[in-house]
């Protein structure tokens, strides 16, 4: 069970963190605005938060996770786990997304 927790946090933070560094390689490179890049990566990260949980809660209910109470509760904690880590992680490439320096 544990290991559902940290594969599926770490699916989700990883894949958040790839969205950010593709589009803000895309805004230093000016094909994006960097208001456009916040609005693409606001999405990304909402949509790849329900996917990782809707995706876990599969699994979680192929592997028997759901067959008990104790572990049914833990997959629900994972899934709010998932949606916790993508929130985290929109707030962090909030905060770094930067526009390319011009001299």
């Amino acid at each position: 069970m544990i290991a559902f927790f940290i594969v599926s946090m770490g699916a989700a933070g990883a894949v958040c963190f790839a969205a950010y560094y593709l589009l803000q390689q895309k805004v230093l490179d000016e094909s994006l605005t960097l208001d456009d890049g916040k609005g693409y990566f606001l999405v990304a990260c909402i949509l790849i938060g329900f996917v990782v949980s809707a995706a876990g809660f599969y699994v979680g209910q192929v592997v028997g996770y759901d067959q008990s109470e104790s572990t049914s509760t833990m997959m629900a904690l994972a899934i709010l786990l998932d949606i916790m880590v993508t929130l985290l992680t929109l707030i962090y490439g909030l905060v770094k997304f930067r526009e390319p320096e011009h001299y």
